[in-house]
């Protein structure tokens, strides 16, 4: 049989990008549609090279309930990564949910491989450096 799948769960902004004017700004008025149109070719990726991208899209509109979907993602497998996209790290005003979740992931999971993607089709770029064995003969 095959190794057993590595999950890795992937925060962004993801369908809540439409509501977020810096996503618009770069992806367009469809900027939820186009986020996870990318997303779906880094999952590809990434799922031959027998990784699970398990998403946890973040809504800084509602930090609340996002850190309750959140803690019950890590909560319900193990995670070997996670992954936490620009949109959600690289706008000051989501600074405080950004820093909550990842004391949250250290809190829950010890030693989950943290990784930063640069856009929704740089998620597989982002695992390829902190995995990059799996991806030798990919």
């Amino acid at each position: 049989m095959g190794e057993a799948r590595k999950y890795i769960i992937t925060c962004g902004l993801g369908a809540f990008a439409a509501n977020d004017t810096n996503a618009q700004a770069h992806f367009g008025p469809n900027a939820g549609q186009k986020a996870q149109e990318l997303l779906a070719i880094s999952t590809e990726r990434a799922n031959k090279a027998g990784f699970e991208l398990v998403r946890c899209d973040a809504n800084p509109q509602d930090p609340d309930d996002t850190m309750k979907r959140f803690v019950e993602t890590l909560r319900s497998r193990e995670f070997v990564g996670l992954n936490i996209g620009f949109g959600l790290r690289g706008h000051k005003e989501n600074t405080g949910l950004f820093e909550k979740m990842l004391n949250t992931a250290w809190a829950l999971s010890p030693g989950i491989k943290v990784m930063f993607s640069n856009g929704p089709q740089e998620v597989i770029t982002a695992i390829q450096r902190q995995f990059p064995e799996d991806f030798e003969s990919t």
